[in-house]
């Protein structure tokens, strides 16, 4: 092989390995991120514990950017413990730090915006939150699931066929459990068209405003006990 040949390959294989080294420390450095906020969580949770019949509030960014939840559930013991980024089996990876250790008489999930997101199969995503339920179930007999629907966003227009597919095969799985409900906020984020509102949406196209989380409140009040 020639000189020329093996430094286009040395280089090529450089190149691969800086890849792989890369995306590998993407990943460390999303889960190191997940890491710190749940130890975060655990540390507040020893300076003041969370009250028995607490309702708690889990799931990916949009739960984690809810800053205003207690003020919009005044008088509530409502406890939010949302990760940005995770998708549901990483709900279900963490679920013994996020949702074991605390005595919830409501839980509220909102997870699968993401996993849409890496384009996991409708199939998939439904599975893993049947796992989630059950694992949940056997240490929470009593508390009662919510389920928060996908949103819709500008980000995930493309997506519109599957969010609204995994939203109703999880609400038809809901329903056939006991002590669950599913709190629809897809069809409220929509205007009398059918079209997205883009005051309910920031600029990314996928988290939401003060005006996104006002038509969450309204959705999620008729379900706190």
């Amino acid at each position: 092989m020639k000189a020329t040949q093996l430094i286009k390959l040395f280089s090529c294989l450089s190149l691969c390995l800086g890849i792989s080294f890369t995306n590998a420390q993407t990943v460390l450095t999303q889960q190191q991120k997940w890491e710190e906020k749940i130890q975060r969580y655990e540390r507040l949770d020893k300076q003041n514990p969370p009250p028995d019949n607490v309702i708690l509030f889990v799931g990916s960014s949009t739960i984690e950017n809810w800053k205003t939840l207690k003020d919009d559930f005044v008088g509530r013991a409502v406890l939010n413990r949302g990760v940005s980024g995770t998708k549901t089996i990483d709900l279900y990876t963490y679920r013994d730090r996020l949702i074991t250790p605390y005595n919830a008489k409501q839980i509220f999930i909102y997870e699968g915006d993401n996993d849409i997101g890496l384009h996991w199969s409708t199939d998939r995503i439904v599975a893993q939150f049947a796992a989630l339920f059950s694992e949940i179930r056997k240490t929470k007999p009593q508390a009662e699931i919510i389920y928060i629907s996908i949103k819709p966003s500008p980000r995930r227009l493309k997506d519109k066929i599957q969010i609204e597919e995994v939203n109703a095969r999880i609400k038809q799985f809901l329903e056939q459990q006991s002590g669950t409900a599913y709190a629809d906020v897809y069809s409220k984020m929509l205007d009398v068209n059918g079209d997205l509102v883009s005051a309910y949406y920031r600029e990314d196209g996928l988290h939401l405003t003060a005006e996104g989380y006002t038509i969450w409140k309204d959705v999620i009040s008729k379900f706190i006990k």
